[in-house]
């Protein structure tokens, strides 16, 4: 029997736009594509408008009510997963608000969701707490190291030098040693780049604790990426004194830069910028 000859009939007839089914289950909702003129996005009645990468979308709404979930035996699963995904959710939330900041100046659209998915990961390794109460625990966040803010620039793709950052939890103090080298041997040269600054970050991070938000940002001179002239060795430095209890994340990351009349100013708002968690110091 055909149901979605009917369907599509009778969304056409209420709604006044053309969709074109493609999946179909009478027991839960339907999904289609927009193929009319107009797109829409939002909601009218039971129909939800989107668009994602497949392009413009519609859905009936479906599935089991919050109530059901909340109080039915079936859906405890559910209800656990929800629950969780909503603990890391927040995890990844409260790092990226610390980081805001530095985020801004070149991470992609798709990093928060990479970031969840990572803070689901590390929730998951929990061995401690039971489903639904899984928590995104200190001693797993080394699972945060080679996470890429930004998928277009990735610094191992773009930042050539074997240093790599050091950081002593006793003192707080955290250093990255850049050599003497001629920067566009080293650093990889973009059209319309000039110069490059080279980041340290350390940030302090507990999802079990919001007061351990410490952060400390070093960068180097910018370097001149066009000439054939060596750039002298200099140090990044930075001082983050942790609670005893948290773990600190060290990140590096390349920006680069057009110099114009005097000024250094950002290649194409940062697209092009790099950033990667390098390591994780634990207690």
């Amino acid at each position: 029997m055909d149901t979605v000859g009917p369907i599509r009939g009778h969304l056409r007839q209420r709604s006044g736009f053309a969709i074109a089914p493609l999946y179909c289950n009478p027991r839960f909702y339907i999904m289609a594509r927009q193929v009319s003129l107009v797109k829409f996005e939002g909601k009218i009645g039971d129909l939800s408008f989107y668009k994602d990468k497949r392009g413009y979308q519609a859905r009936m709404k479906g599935g089991p009510t919050k109530e059901q979930i909340n109080s039915d035996p079936r859906f405890q699963r559910t209800k656990e997963n929800g629950v969780e995904f909503g603990r890391a959710a927040n995890a990844a939330k409260g790092l990226r608000k610390q980081l805001r900041e530095l985020l801004n100046q070149g991470a992609d659209a798709q990093f928060p969701n990479r970031l969840t998915g990572r803070m689901n990961r590390i929730l998951r390794a929990d061995e401690f707490n039971g489903r639904g109460d899984r928590q995104v625990l200190v001693e797993n966040l080394g699972q945060l190291v080679g996470l890429e803010c930004n998928l277009k620039s990735q610094l191992s793709e773009v930042f050539f030098v074997k240093s790599r950052p050091v950081y002593d939890r006793a003192s707080g103090t955290g250093s990255l040693e850049l050599p003497e080298m001629i920067a566009k041997n080293q650093i990889k040269v973009l059209s319309g780049a000039t110069h490059v600054q080279v980041q340290l970050v350390a940030a302090e991070f507990d999802a079990q604790n919001p007061e351990a938000e410490g952060l400390s940002v070093s960068r180097s001179s910018y370097l001149d990426i066009a000439k054939s002239d060596s750039s002298p060795a200099e140090s990044l430095t930075l001082q983050l004194q942790p609670q005893p209890d948290s773990a600190v994340l060290i990140l590096m990351g390349i920006s680069y830069f057009q110099f114009v009349n005097g000024g250094y100013y950002p290649l194409a708002n940062g697209l092009f910028n790099a950033l990667t968690f390098v390591q994780v110091n634990q207690p």
